[in-house]
């Protein structure tokens, strides 16, 4: 009888030692499920579901969470270009009191870039359905680093792999379910006239902006006398552009907290001052509403 209560309580044991291995390699190996975001489009019934990558990049995924958290996507516009979906870049950029309750100061920020040559270990690859933040190039003016930390709240859905932006953008998160849907929405796309291609030379003309008589003359026939916008123009602007109607991210519990960030405004000061210096003027940039 003693003989079979030991060997039931080895076994015993041994089930416990067993159940509490498991845990323990369960605790370790456990990987916290991503947050997933809804993207709604107008005229597309079939949302695309994006899951975010926190890992890859920690202040793309925050800043992206707060700004869809606070409801600053929606009716948010994009334009289809050849490569990818685009922020509208002639937005109002997000500011710091977009993503932080009653901040002690208010400007327009920009977030630490998650990539490679910003010192962060992200390895993801800009494949098609990849979804990364946009930002400025400021290494003409020799302000690179400033550069690198300029993405606010524009970002973009690739729809072709883009290599080019392996290592210098901050890839956060890629589609899970939706391809169609971006498929659709990249077959919509309007080419350029060759027209408008011929007239484009590839350069950018800095030494003024003045418009000629025939060309006010132009824009002016395309005005009504009240001062309101055709319809021709107005259905051009339409042209390779969607709206998002609304954004949710699931974090399934989990807060992403609040990204590293810069003072953009400081540095668009910067860069228009060198801007002026070289060229005269300021440049397109600017923070103001």
């Amino acid at each position: 009888m003693k003989k079979i209560c030991l060997r039931i309580g080895i076994i015993l044991v041994l089930i416990a030692i067993i159940a509490v291995g498991g845990l323990l390699v369960k605790s370790k190996t456990y990987k916290p499920q991503n947050p997933i975001a809804t993207i709604q489009i107008e005229g597309y019934e079939k949302p695309i579901k994006i899951e975010l990558d926190p890992q890859s990049a920690p202040n793309a995924v925050a800043n992206f969470v707060k700004l869809v958290n606070n409801g600053y996507y929606t009716n948010f516009k994009m334009s289809i270009e050849s490569n990818r979906l685009l922020g509208d870049e002639s937005m109002q950029m997000a500011k710091l009191s977009n993503i932080v309750e009653n901040p002690a100061e208010d400007y327009v920020y920009g977030i630490k870039g998650d990539f490679i040559v910003n010192g962060y270990d992200n390895l993801k690859k800009h494949k098609k359905g990849v979804v990364t933040m946009e930002r400025d190039d400021y290494s003409y003016f020799g302000y690179t680093e400033e550069g690198y930390n300029s993405a606010n709240c524009n970002f973009c859905i690739l729809t072709e792999d883009l290599e080019s932006y392996d290592g210098y953008y901050a890839a956060f998160g890629e589609i899970v379910e939706g391809m169609d849907v971006l498929d659709a929405i990249a077959a919509t796309r309007v080419e350029e006239s060759e027209d408008e291609n011929s007239s484009e030379s590839g350069e950018v003309d800095i030494s003024g902006t003045e418009t000629s008589s025939d060309e006010t003359s132009s824009d002016s026939e395309e005005t009504s006398e009240s001062g309101e916008t055709s319809d021709s123009e107005e259905t051009e602007d339409d042209v390779n552009t969607i709206t998002i109607s609304s954004i949710t991210v699931d974090t399934f519990g989990i807060d992403y907290g609040l990204p590293e960030t810069v003072n953009y405004e400081e540095t668009i000061n910067k860069v228009n001052e060198q801007y002026s210096n070289l060229f005269g003027g300021d440049t397109a940039v600017t923070t103001e509403e």
